[in-house]
């Protein structure tokens, strides 16, 4: 009975995952990259130069490791290499080029990455967000998983 105490208390504190931690700081370059599978994607409206937290425009989830929108995100120096398949379509190569801390351009969108982890990564998407026009613009928060 006493090795079967010794040996769950063992176990137990072996459960911890560091890797799970999130790094919000200047790091995430490095624990950015790999291959990324969206699990949850929600966008809200643009009102009055800010987003509508109150008007949902759209919702989705998709299964786990789904392949209907996956990232694969590489370290590029400052920036970051990202390759982006929808739909099974053929995947297209972007380029975020780093504007602040946790913060990417991608043409007319800016992408801040919110938190990020071994298993997951959450991001604030803003489209259209340098562009020239307020009505077209929309802000959408994505999780990722791997």
């Amino acid at each position: 009975m006493a090795l079967l105490t010794v040996l769950m208390s063992v176990s137990f504190s072996a459960c911890g995952d560091s890797d799970d931690e999130e790094d919000n700081g200047g790091g995430l370059q490095t624990t950015i990259e790999g291959t990324w599978y969206l699990k949850t994607e929600i966008w809200y409206a643009w009102s009055n130069g800010k987003a509508d937290m109150q008007n949902i425009t759209s919702q989705k989830s998709y299964e786990d490791y789904d392949k209907e929108r996956v990232w694969v995100i590489k370290n590029d120096g400052d920036n970051l290499s990202l390759i982006q398949t929808r739909r099974n379509k053929e995947a297209q190569t972007y380029t975020l080029e780093k504007k602040g801390n946790n913060e990417y351009q991608k043409g007319n969108d800016r992408v801040v990455v919110k938190s990020v982890s071994a298993k997951q990564l959450v991001i604030d998407y803003y489209d259209n967000h340098y562009g020239d026009y307020d009505d077209d613009k929309e802000y959408g928060v994505y999780t990722f998983m791997r």
